[in-house]
């Protein structure tokens, strides 16, 4: 059976390298892929009654986002088993992430080792979680110019 093998993103085209590299690593042999986006989950009663995860994912994901996706699923055919799912985390302890990364079947965790996170407003970086969990990670790194657009970064994915 396929690895499956957890990305934390921030739905910017740059936290995909971190995707590329982990599935560079791996060669011909497949992996099934989540990625991971990271927010606290409102406590309204309102908010909580109308919660629907693909709307929230939707609404963060930009055009430039998925067509990143798109060149890495292409390029990745023969590695990727499956699609690539996004799901969202909403807890704040390394307990909670064990919990979520064993519930979800997660065999191993890339983090990026010099890339920060930058969620928007409600999210946060669950990379200081993911260190202090049970559940195996390997950190990747790259250099990020951070004065490079969007489209510039969708571009550096087909290097």
């Amino acid at each position: 059976m396929a690895q499956t093998i957890l990305i934390p993103i921030d739905f910017r085209v740059a936290s995909l390298n971190t995707l590329k590299l982990a599935l560079e690593s791996y060669g011909d042999t497949r992996v099934k892929v989540m990625l991971m986006y990271s927010e606290m989950l409102d406590d309204s009663i309102t908010e909580l009654l109308f919660y629907d995860s693909d709307k929230i994912i939707k609404s963060l994901t930009s055009n430039e986002f998925k067509e990143a996706l798109e060149v890495i699923k292409n390029r990745f055919e023969a590695t990727l088993w499956g699609d690539v799912n996004i799901l969202l985390f909403h807890g704040n302890t390394s307990a909670a992430f064990s919990h979520f990364a064993k519930g979800n079947g997660i065999d191993r965790v890339f983090i990026p080792k010099s890339y920060q996170l930058l969620p928007a407003k409600k999210a946060f970086d669950p990379t200081a979680l993911i260190r202090r969990s049970d559940i195996p990670f390997i950190e990747v790194g790259w250099k990020i110019d951070r004065s490079t657009t969007e489209y510039e970064q969708l571009i550096t994915l087909f290097t």
